[in-house]
């Protein structure tokens, strides 16, 4: 009798854990977000053509952040630092980088800081650099184990196939 009981309430608290705690890996609109496809790409694309790049380096504490743009956009824009995680979206921050004015660019590399909540622990996150209007972007994914510093390409670069010589 009592391995029946047990059942019934593994079965109830599964239901309870199924209904309290939602799936954020699922989308409540495909097709929404496959119209947006098309937009997304072109924001690669421009940022392939206006040869924009992105160095960032995380701190030891993983709570501020350097970041190095290079390439053809405007320096007083607001630019945004995107943290995403794979599978928590709450733990996502958005982070409005602040430009800073008193480092010399460095050919045509814009310094800016930016300063965020501690990120919680995990093996990889994505991290996008893109403008406030939504332009152009670029973005790569951060292996943690592998340091603190990163470098951020257009996407359409990256799935590209190299041309061989």
């Amino acid at each position: 009798m009592a391995g029946p009981a047990i059942v019934v309430v593994a079965g109830f608290a599964t239901y309870y854990i199924a209904n309290t705690r939602g799936d954020t890996l699922v989308s409540d609109d495909y097709y929404k977000e496959g119209k947006n496809i098309e937009l997304q790409l072109e924001r690669d694309e421009a940022a392939v053509k206006q040869h924009i790049t992105a160095q960032v380096l995380v701190s030891p504490d993983n709570d501020q952040a350097k970041v190095f743009i290079s390439g053809q956009f405007d320096p007083q824009e607001t630019i945004n630092l995107l943290w995403i995680h794979p599978t928590q979206k709450e733990w996502d921050q958005t982070v409005v980088l602040k430009r800073d004015e008193d480092v010399p660019m460095s050919g045509d590399k814009v310094t800016y800081s930016a300063v965020f909540k501690p990120l919680h622990p995990s093996n990889h996150w994505y991290v996008r650099v893109e403008d406030a209007k939504q332009q152009w972007r670029v973005q790569d994914k951060w292996i943690v184990s592998q340091g603190n510093s990163l470098n951020l390409a257009p996407m359409h670069q990256q799935m590209m196939p190299q041309k061989s010589s």
